[in-house]
């Protein structure tokens, strides 16, 4: 019965494909499909650079200063006579994309922006590009148009019972004579804990047995309504399935639909199994144990990924996350995706206690890397 729903889905596709259809779908698959805007941000928080008039002006600054830059306990001493408190958001970015009738302004490109300390309360900095900057004066370059995208570290370094909000004021600077430095803008940054919502319960990750053309639901097969969610998606009037985008380029081809109806009609073929070695080549070492963040003597969250330690820092181990330790997660739980606390953390926005979205830096992964690492869980994640 399934087999000739598939192939009368079949006949049907082919069908829908001809005529105005089938331009419809060629004018769809040759836009720009899924493109992000130029305004796009990484991570929670993204602090837009603009000018207040076209070509030229005071630099600006678009973002909800009511909001508090939540930080998180790194490390501390033993006795608790001194911790750190970091994060990595927000980030500063100048968009490529003016939005029409708003009053900011693209930066002309080559123009240089800096960031300079106008106040700072004691034991808070904010590093760049590992330049530290906690007194009147410290400055850092952000970046020169039109690649202008960092995640400073905003740290606060106390005894591990002082808890509050720290306050650091900055202005931003340009080397081009078509601007003048922005106004002062104050940033409170916290390392009190934010109260997890009772009522909202954290959600799970779903386990993925097989990466499949089309196959929505992640449950190893693909059915014809997941057919169907395909043409939609390269249709443009859906992004309900990232399965349908085998190759991940946010577009769905004619090709990738044909996919999905292969695996509906043929079943999803097994995948080889996923290497503790393969990822670490193709995530970890390139993308997370970099400088100034999962590497080196004092690792971001206190956690190392670099080749031959990650497995130790991973597997069994208890997240230093006070919400997803107190769920009874772990960082990797073999055989249990479900209950792996790194699949939350790459997986999209962890939710409100449980930090920021990884890589904090450069683009998200994408779903083929998050499935990669899912399925090495799955298969128990050996070393």
């Amino acid at each position: 019965m399934l087999l000739h729903q598939v192939a009368s889905a079949g006949r049907y596709l082919r069908w829908r494909f001809r005529g105005a259809q089938l331009a419809a779908l060629l004018i769809a698959l040759v836009s720009p499909a899924g493109v992000r805007p130029g305004y796009a941000c990484v991570g929670s928080g993204c602090m837009q650079i603009w000018s207040t008039e076209d070509g030229g002006g005071a630099l600006t600054v678009q973002w909800d200063f009511t909001q508090k830059a939540q930080t998180f306990e790194s490390f501390c001493t033993p006795d608790k006579s001194s911790c750190l408190y970091s994060n990595i958001d927000p980030g500063f970015m100048a968009p490529t994309e003016a939005v029409p009738d708003s009053g900011y302004y693209r930066l002309l490109d080559g123009a240089t922006v800096s960031v300079a300390v106008v106040a700072a309360d004691p034991g808070l900095s904010m590093n760049v590009n590992g330049q530290k900057l906690y007194q009147p004066g410290d400055t850092a370059l952000l970046g020169t148009m039109p690649t202008i995208h960092v995640h400073p570290s905003w740290q606060i370094v106390v005894p591990g019972d002082q808890l509050g909000d720290f306050r650091i004021s900055y202005q931003l600077k340009s080397s081009s004579p078509s601007y003048t430095d922005s106004a002062v803008f104050t940033l409170a940054v916290t390392n009190v804990q934010p109260t997890p919502d009772a009522s909202t319960p954290t959600p799970t990750v779903t386990p993925q047995p097989t990466s499949c053309d089309g196959d929505c639901s992640s449950d190893g097969t693909v059915t014809v309504n997941e057919v169907v969610v395909c043409v939609s998606m390269a249709l443009g009037t859906s992004d309900a399935c990232h399965a349908c985008d085998a190759n991940g380029d946010g577009t769905v081809m004619i090709n990738e639909v044909i996919g999905a109806v292969d695996a509906a009609l043929n079943g999803c073929p097994a995948l080889p199994t996923v290497t503790l070695a393969q990822i670490q080549d193709t995530i970890f070492t390139p993308l997370c144990a970099t400088l100034g963040c999962h590497s080196g003597p004092s690792p971001t969250g206190n956690l190392s990924l670099e080749d031959g330690q990650s497995y130790a820092q991973l597997v069994n181990a208890t997240p230093l996350v006070p919400l997803a330790a107190q769920a009874g997660q772990l960082r990797v739980d073999p055989g249990h995706p479900e209950n792996s606390f790194l699949l939350v953390k790459v997986s999209g926005t962890p939710p409100a206690g449980e930090g920021s979205p990884m890589p904090l830096t450069g683009d998200a992964l994408t779903p083929g890397q998050v499935d990669m690492i899912r399925d090495w869980i799955l298969e128990g994640a050996n070393p």
